[in-house]
């Protein structure tokens, strides 16, 4: 909605301010009557017209953008609506497996029971994506920012991903640089930013999954900072898609992106955060040589 009411405003300011300018011109041009105006009135029509035409262009733009975020919407909303019958119905049969009493194996009861557990909190993930999604759209998140250390930070967030340094060709590499200065943050929106970037690599690679991850101090808009950078082997992103990857609902269009789950929102929550740190994310990637996502942030003095 607050999209839409920007084109609206943008459109309306293309399209009358000419047309306003162009009124006052004539009265101004009927009421002295001489010739100079004429010049003045014959400038006034190109700029009319250039207006009219970068106003025209500008809104097919916008309005094509709009539909494909409608069209994003829709495939967004029929996958959530597939993700959710999937672990529904695995719960489902679960439950009745339990009621009926069909495992007598106290082992294949705790493995069920388990399997249970996961869809549960699958299930519990995906609903916080999407109140987080309507948080986000309405504009109501709101973060509470405190003095953070962000190298004990990224260490809890490896800690969360060490579970799966167990499967095999998976490869984990951590570099903190020393004294990094303390960044205003909501710790806990941060940890989701980079879970979410780390997660992402995991996800997007093949089965020899080389992830590393550096943390240094960088200049942030000529003040000092830190600097967290997510980097993966994996097939790369292409230059067209480095900036539509941060919007909302998109995801790149290849094939491990579709035999992979996922739902166009993990990104453009990170780059909301970021953004609401007063620091920016970016991604530098090709076809071929991986990528390597890094968020900046500025740092507090002292």
């Amino acid at each position: 909605m607050r999209r839409v009411r920007q084109t609206a405003y943008l459109a309306s300011a293309f399209l009358l301010t000419p047309a306003v300018v162009l009124s006052v011109v004539g009265i101004l041009v009927l009421y002295y009557r001489r010739e100079n105006f004429d010049v003045a009135f014959g400038v006034l029509i190109l700029v009319f017209c250039v207006e009219l035409l970068a106003g025209a262009a500008w809104l097919v733009v916008a309005l094509r953008r709009s539909a494909d975020l409608s069209r994003l919407q829709a495939d967004f909303l029929s996958k959530v609506s597939h993700d959710f019958r999937t672990p529904l119905t695995s719960i489902r049969m679960f439950v009745e497996t339990l009621r009926e009493q069909r495992l007598e194996d106290p082992e294949r009861r705790e493995r069920v029971l388990a399997l249970l557990g996961q869809e549960t909190e699958r299930l519990s993930a995906m609903i916080d994506r999407l109140l987080e999604l309507a948080r986000l759209e309405a504009g109501k998140i709101k973060y509470q920012l405190a003095p953070t250390n962000i190298a004990e930070l990224v260490r809890a967030v490896a800690a969360r991903f060490e579970p799966r340094l167990d499967q095999p060709g998976v490869q984990l590499t951590i570099e903190i640089a020393e004294g990094l200065p303390l960044v205003a943050a909501d710790a806990e929106a941060l940890q989701d930013v980079v879970q979410n970037l780390l997660d992402n690599a995991f996800k997007y690679t093949g089965p020899d999954k080389r992830i590393a991850v550096r943390v240094t101090a960088a200049a942030h808009r000529q003040k000092r900072g830190v600097q967290i950078a997510v980097h993966d082997n994996g097939p790369g992103i292409a230059l067209h898609e480095h900036r539509r990857i941060f919007e909302l609902f998109y995801r790149v269009d290849d094939r491990l992106s579709r035999a992979t789950e996922g739902s166009g929102l993990g990104l453009a929550f990170a780059k909301h955060v970021v953004s609401a740190h007063g620091g920016r994310i970016r991604v530098d990637s090709a076809p071929g040589r991986g990528s390597t996502f890094v968020v900046e942030l500025p740092g507090l003095p002292g």
